[in-house]
Formats: C-alpha cells, sequence, structure tokens
C-alpha cells in the first residue's frame, strides 16, 4: 500500500510531470555513450571546474555495479545545452537487490539559463525515461542545499530523508590555538597536545589496516546486510572501486576481526586539505549494529588520522543511530561548528502514470523514502568526487 506521503507525490506528479516537448529551439532525448563528452564539456561551462580523463572513466564506466544514465537538452547545432546526469546504482532494499538513481551533475549552460524551465525539463525526462528503459522508480542525492530542497519538493516530489550533523575530535590543538595567538601557535601546539587524550581501541578486536577488499568483505555483506531494509551495495569489488581505486584521493581501511580472524566490521576515511588544513572525514563504518564494536573502529581511525597530521576526524552522523550513540559517547567528541547539516533526499521516479507500478514497487518506494529505514554513510554518494 502506498503511504499517505508517497499519494500526495504521486497525485501532484502525475498533474505536472511531462516529458519535455521538443520546440524551435531545444530537442531531448536520452544520452548515448557518445553524447558524454559533449556532457563533460556542459559540465565544466556550467560549474567551471574540469574533470581529467582518469576521473571521468573511473566515476562513470569503471563502477562495478553502476552504469550512468542521461537525459539530454541539444540546441539546433546538436550542441548539448542541458543534461540531468545520474548512476543506476545497485541497493538492497526490503531484502532484495533494488537498483536506484544516484542524480548528479544536473546542469544547464549559462548562455540559455532563465527561469528553471530546462532544468525542470530536463529532470522531469529524467524520472521518465529511466523508469520506462531501466526499470528504476527511485532515486536519492546527499548534500542538498535547502534552497534545491524546496524547489525539488515543489517540482519533482523530493522527500527528504535525512540531514546528518557532522561529528568531530579534534586531533590537534593548533587551528584553534592559530586563531587565538597567531604563529605563536607552532610552538604551543606540541605542549598542549600531550594534554588531548585520544579515545582507545578496548583490544576486543585485531585491527588490520586494509590495502584492499578481499572475500572476507563479501561475506560480511552478504551476512549482515539483512540488517537494514535500505543499503547502498558494499560488496569487496563496489569498496575497492570507490575507496582504492578512486583516482582523486587516498582512503584507509582499517578492518575488524575477532579471535577466529572473521571480519566483523570496518571503518574508511578519507584525508584531505580543507581551508589549509589537514582533516580527515569517516566515509564508511560497518558495525552490525554493534555499539561498542563502532566506538573501537572510530578510536581507532582517530589513533591513525592523527597519525597521518589531521586536526580533526569528521562523520556526518544520523541522530540516535548506532554510529551517533557511539561517537557521542567518545570522550571530548561535539557537533563540528564548521559544517552544515547534511541533508540527503530521495525521489520517485514514476514514468508518464504513477498509479500504474506493481505492488512490489510501491513497497519499495515507501521504504526509501522513510529515513528510518536507511543505513548510510556519506561515501554512498559523490563526497567531493
Amino acid at each position: 500500500m502506498l503511504n499517505a506521503k508517497l499519494k500526495r507525490a504521486c497525485e501532484k506528479y502525475k498533474e505536472q510531470a511531462k516529458w519535455p516537448a521538443d520546440n524551435d529551439k531545444f530537442h531531448f532525448r536520452v544520452a548515448k555513450r557518445s553524447d558524454y563528452e559533449n556532457i563533460y564539456k556542459l559540465f565544466e561551462a556550467s560549474f567551471g571546474e574540469s574533470r581529467s580523463k582518469e576521473h571521468i572513466e573511473w566515476k562513470y564506466w569503471d563502477h562495478p555495479t553502476a552504469t550512468p544514465f542521461a537525459v539530454i537538452a541539444l540546441d539546433e547545432s546538436e550542441k548539448v545545452i542541458a543534461a540531468c546526469t545520474g548512476m543506476k546504482k545497485k541497493a538492497w532494499v526490503n531484502n532484495k537487490v533494488s537498483y536506484g538513481v544516484m542524480l548528479w551533475d544536473i546542469c544547464v549552460h549559462p548562455e540559455v539559463r532563465g527561469g528553471g524551465k530546462l532544468f525542470r525539463d530536463i529532470t522531469y525526462g529524467m524520472q521518465i525515461a529511466i523508469n520506462e528503459e531501466e526499470s528504476v522508480n527511485w532515486g536519492f542525492g546527499g548534500q542538498s542545499k535547502p534552497n534545491i530542497i524546496k524547489m525539488g519538493k515543489r517540482w519533482f516530489g523530493y522527500h527528504m530523508i535525512l540531514s546528518l550533523k557532522t561529528w568531530e575530535l579534534r586531533l590537534n590543538t593548533y587551528p584553534a590555538l592559530e586563531k587565538k595567538i597567531g604563529k605563536a601557535a607552532k610552538v604551543l601546539a606540541p605542549l598542549f597536545n600531550t594534554f588531548l587524550k585520544l579515545p582507545a581501541p578496548n583490544n576486543s578486536w585485531n585491527m588490520k589496516h586494509i590495502k584492499r577488499c578481499g572475500e572476507e568483505f563479501n561475506q560480511l555483506w552478504e551476512k549482515e546486510r539483512a540488517l537494514y531494509s535500505t543499503v547502498i551495495w558494499r560488496d569487496a569489488q563496489t569498496l575497492n572501486w570507490r575507496y582504492v581505486d578512486n583516482p582523486l584521493f587516498k582512503h584507509s581501511i582499517v578492518g575488524a576481526y575477532n579471535a577466529q580472524e572473521e571480519l566483523k566490521g570496518y571503518v574508511i576515511w578519507r584525508t584531505y586539505i580543507e581551508d589549509g588544513k589537514k582533516v580527515s572525514t569517516i566515509l564508511d563504518l560497518w558495525h552490525g549494529e554493534d555499539e561498542k564494536l563502532a566506538k573501537d573502529l572510530i578510536a581507532t581511525a582517530a589513533n591513525s588520522a592523527k597519525k597521518q597530521g589531521s586536526n580533526y576526524i569528521r562523520m556526518a552522523l544520523e541522530k540516535n543511530s548506532t554510529t551517533q550513540i557511539a561517537f557521542s559517547n567518545i570522550n571530548k567528541s561535539r557537533i563540528s561548528p564548521f559544517i552544515e547539516d547534511d541533508n540527503i533526499i530521495t525521489s520517485m521516479m514514476l514514468g508518464r502514470d504513477p498509479f500504474q507500478h506493481s505492488q512490489e514497487a510501491y513497497e519499495e518506494m515507501d521504504t526509501v523514502t522513510e529515513g528510518e529505514n536507511w543505513f548510510y554513510c556519506q561515501g554512498d554518494v559523490d563526497f567531493r568526487d
């Protein structure tokens, strides 16, 4: 059965969502592989940043379980002037394999912007086309800004399912001292750091640094994925693509093993430069709902990140989740005053008639539109990638 929220979205969608009509300026279609080079050029023109060939190949074409999909608008010269792009991503929903789409790189060329009509048209086109051609009926995205969510609710039936607050542990006193006393912080920070006690794991686990995820990650995934109603795919091949083979950032992976050498959980973080300072962000933490294990994995990551020279270790967390409780129970942890909430949305890919889906499809939609059904980490989306 449809929940009331989704019923309202379907009613609204039926009235306004149409495949965009061609006109004397633009025509619309689903992108072919040969169109993507021009989609990348549009991205560069729209956002003022370029991507290397290595980055593009990894992000769009090397993913082991995901495939790109896009709806584009072209002008009279066949130039791509607007695109709604996403990845058809494998997930586990209601104890079965499911496919959603992670929407990204929605852009309109600066020369033809005005009023948001093209943005709306290509996004409606994506909702219709991916449902009809790929049997995808839900989408999601992270790091959504309030103005985009407001517009998305009105036009596309967005549901904000999670609002994550970033928790952090300070690993170095230097940034705070620098703000207060300037250059003298270089001298005093090492002294103050001796009083900065980091959490220590309780030695219940054998913590191992992982160079590449192996079969034990597949076994853990298959054993514990049923703990969650909605979770993005996390087998070894996908984790290796996302973190080990990432051409942009270096990631650290630590696995927790029991006395029988069985993998029981893992933590993955990224260390990078932000505002001239090194920081580390945990992008994935699998703990099987074991709060003590989660706390130990966070502690292990924190101590390792400090050795890497990070000033903070952070993780964006859902309130009252096992991970958030574990992080908040670490001495001196706090909600970061520097980072905005990370808002996660879902959007239904309902096709031309939102009331003509199977009962199984509606049950899937009902599940993914409730944040409490998700196990979600920031690495599930394109975090700075």
